[in-house]
């Protein structure tokens, strides 16, 4: 079991240097973001962690990084409603330990062209980030997804450097 965890860890670490520049430049010009925080699927119940901890732990984050939260309403004056989706999904293996997955999408609204004049309107991920790992205690898990979030402040603030 450790070594398949090791081997996915590794794989989904491993990021291009290509596609880290395509990414960073589709942060480019976000002043801010919406937050949302997916339904959490929780295999276990062992764990003291829910979709409200997780919500009010990446604001605090995203606060203190410097990253705006924007409300609904000032969302909805910004082209494409940038939002960071934070998920998390966590079952339990064996003893304490526990399997979890956190993924951390910039998600946006683009319009898709259709034939006869007609425009779909949906979300989209412009740029994601996911880690897997194994985890005893609920503060490990909220520290991945403070890795995550430190990672999409660095790529943003490089992005949108204020000259």
């Amino acid at each position: 079991m450790k070594w398949i965890v090791t081997v996915s860890l590794a794989l989904l670490s491993g990021f291009s240097s290509a596609g880290m520049d395509f990414s960073e430049n589709l942060l480019q010009g976000i002043k801010g973001v919406g937050l949302e925080v997916a339904p959490m699927s929780m295999r276990s119940n062992r764990l003291d962690l829910d979709q409200s901890r997780l919500r009010e732990y990446a604001y605090q984050r995203l606060d203190e990084l410097q990253v705006e939260v924007l409300s609904s309403s000032e969302l909805d004056k910004i082209p494409g409603r940038p939002f960071l989706e934070v998920g998390v999904n966590i079952a339990h293996a064996q003893g304490p330990s526990h399997v979890y997955s956190v993924t951390l999408k910039l998600r946006e609204m683009a319009m898709l062209e259709r034939p006869k004049d007609t425009t779909v309107s949906m979300a989209l991920s412009t740029w994601e980030r996911e880690s897997m790992g194994v985890a005893n205690r609920p503060e490990a898990i909220l520290q991945t997804v403070d890795r995550m979030i430190r990672l999409f402040s660095e790529e943003y603030h490089k992005t949108n450097v204020k000259e």
